[in-house]
């Protein structure tokens, strides 16, 4: 997919940081988007920069993990656009701490938009995609840790590879209906995905609310846009891409990862360790 104009976008999570950039990208391009997000807030303000762009705007308040929403939304905006041409099924949530402290809440939480999320919008989308034919493509927003393990990150990974391996496997049976499907593995990326994340685990030296708060200060240094992830997403549907790896870091441990995993957990358990005793 070379030409985005009139092109109907959909981005989940589009209230603000890598769903609002990428909303942003494809209408730059002269796509037409429906934008949804559970932050009534944030979703009125993406939409009005997309309105100040002279894109077409449908937004609407869903929350991902709830079928019955996604499923409003998809038949909302088939109505006011017509068709759909891209599906970037972004929306996510991230919760760190160790496996002990988790409580079945907590798995719920991150179960529900992280993977049904996603699940939500291609059972919700795909089928009217491959009925209004002409091809498209979906965009599903994995992580880095899918791609090289990271402490305290369990629950997130758990969530995010489930997505990974959903995307890779999807792709063989969409093709056969002309449609691509990316996995994304963005790494740390400037957003405010960590001012609403739940930490439930601390270390020796740092309570929980502690850690969140050292967590979230390492994560806003490496002030990577993710205007840059949003600008790969885009070069990903033009070039029908698998895998999109995002991030210099990203790339160098998935590397390291997969010439020798041996290699690899002999320094991670190290790091696990040492953050434990250090962070």
């Amino acid at each position: 997919m070379k030409d985005f104009s009139g092109k109907v976008v959909v981005v989940t999570g589009a209230g603000s940081g890598i769903g609002k950039a990428t909303a942003l990208a494809f209408a730059r391009l002269g796509a037409r988007l429906a934008v949804c997000d559970v932050d009534g807030e944030g979703l009125r303000g993406a939409a009005a920069e997309l309105e100040a762009l002279g894109c077409e705007v449908y937004s609407e308040i869903a929350d991902v993990s709830k079928a019955w929403q996604v499923e409003e939304f998809r038949d909302n905006v088939y109505r006011a656009m017509g068709r759909v041409d891209v599906l970037v099924n972004n929306a996510g949530v991230a919760l760190g701490g160790k496996v002990e402290d988790m409580t079945l809440d907590d798995w719920e939480w991150i179960v529900g938009v992280n993977m049904w999320g996603v699940i939500h919008g291609c059972h919700f989308f795909y089928p009217r995609m491959i009925a209004k034919g002409g091809g498209g493509h979906v965009v599903n927003v994995a992580s880095g840790v899918v791609l090289t393990p990271i402490p305290l990150a369990s629950a997130y990974a758990c969530t995010k590879g489930a997505v990974f391996a959903f995307s890779e496997t999807f792709r063989g049976e969409a093709c056969l209906h002309g449609i691509g499907v990316t996995a994304v593995c963005p790494g740390v990326v400037a957003t405010n995905l960590l001012e609403k994340a739940r930490v439930v685990s601390g270390t020796r030296r740092s309570a929980k609310e502690k850690l969140g708060g050292k967590i979230r200060r390492l994560w806003e240094r490496r002030r990577y846009p993710p205007g840059k992830v949003a600008d790969r997403i885009v070069r990903a549907v033009e070039k029908n891409t698998g895998v999109a790896v995002d991030s210099p870091e990203m790339l160098i441990f998935d590397t390291v990862h997969r010439l020798s995993r041996r290699l690899y957990d002999f320094g991670f358990r190290r790091l696990a360790r040492f953050l434990d005793r250090c962070a």
